[in-house]
């Protein structure tokens, strides 16, 4: 079993206001989650209309697959909202359980 983990910082250029950030964060984490079957969620500065901080995860029998998963579903995400800049990506794959 391996586990693909990414922490991904965007800027979200076209975000007024906490409201609009949470549609545009909302958005995101469904569209994501459902096509790639990964779990995605906001885990920082929630209170930073700018910015968000996306945490996702993704199990896999084979490494390879779980990391070419875990990057299809980050340039999902910055392709999906032209509104939304990465800024920041740190990923990460564990595996041997």
């Amino acid at each position: 079993m391996n586990v693909a983990v990414a922490k991904v910082r965007l800027r979200l250029t076209a975000s007024r206001s906490l409201k609009d950030k949470r549609r545009a964060v909302k958005s995101v984490v469904k569209r994501a989650g459902d096509r790639f079957g990964v779990s995605v969620a906001e885990v920082d500065e929630m209170d930073d209309w700018r910015f968000a901080v996306l945490g996702i995860a993704g199990v896999s029998g084979g490494a390879r697959h779980a990391e070419r998963t875990l990057d299809a579903a980050i340039r999902f995400i910055e392709e999906d909202r032209p509104d939304a800049e990465i800024v920041g990506c740190e990923k990460e794959i564990i595996g041997g359980f």
